[in-house]
C-alpha cells in the first residue's frame, strides 16, 4: 500500500510540475492580427494613444512569478500586442484529495498563482 501511494505522488508531481495556462480574451474576436517580436511593460496607463486588444493571463500551480511573467509575454505578443499593462497578481490555496485504493483519501495541498494583463496596440 505505501509504495502506490508514493507512486500516486510521484506521477501526480511530475504530470503538474511545469504546467502553466495562458489565455488571451480578445475584445474584437475578428481583429487579427500579426505577432510582434517584442513587448513592452507598463506597471500604469502609458502617456500615448493606445487600443486594448484583449486580457491575458497565466496561471500555474506550481511555476514562480517571473516564470510566469514571461509566459504572460509570450501570449501577448503571439496576440499581437505592442505593450501590455499589467494588472494584478493573485494567489489561491486549495487542496485536492483523491481516493486511495484500500479505502480512505489522500489529501494534497495546492496553490497557484495567478497574473493579468491588459494586451494594448499603440495607434500608428
Amino acid at each position: 500500500m505505501q509504495i502506490t501511494i508514493k507512486a500516486f505522488l510521484l506521477v501526480f508531481l511530475l504530470t503538474c510540475y511545469g504546467c502553466v495556462s495562458t489565455t488571451f480574451l480578445p475584445t474584437d474576436e475578428s481583429a487579427i492580427y500579426a505577432p510582434t517580436e517584442s513587448i513592452k511593460v507598463y506597471w500604469e496607463e502609458p502617456q500615448k494613444s493606445y487600443t486594448i486588444i484583449g486580457r491575458v493571463s497565466a496561471e500555474s500551480e506550481d511555476l514562480d512569478e517571473e516564470t510566469l511573467f514571461k509566459e504572460l509575454k509570450q501570449k501577448a505578443m503571439a496576440a499581437g500586442a505592442h505593450a501590455i499593462i499589467m494588472g494584478g497578481t493573485s494567489q489561491q490555496s486549495s487542496v485536492v484529495g483523491t481516493p486511495i485504493y484500500g479505502g480512505g483519501t489522500l489529501i494534497v495541498p495546492v496553490s497557484s498563482t495567478r497574473i493579468d494583463a491588459m494586451a494594448i496596440r499603440f495607434a500608428d
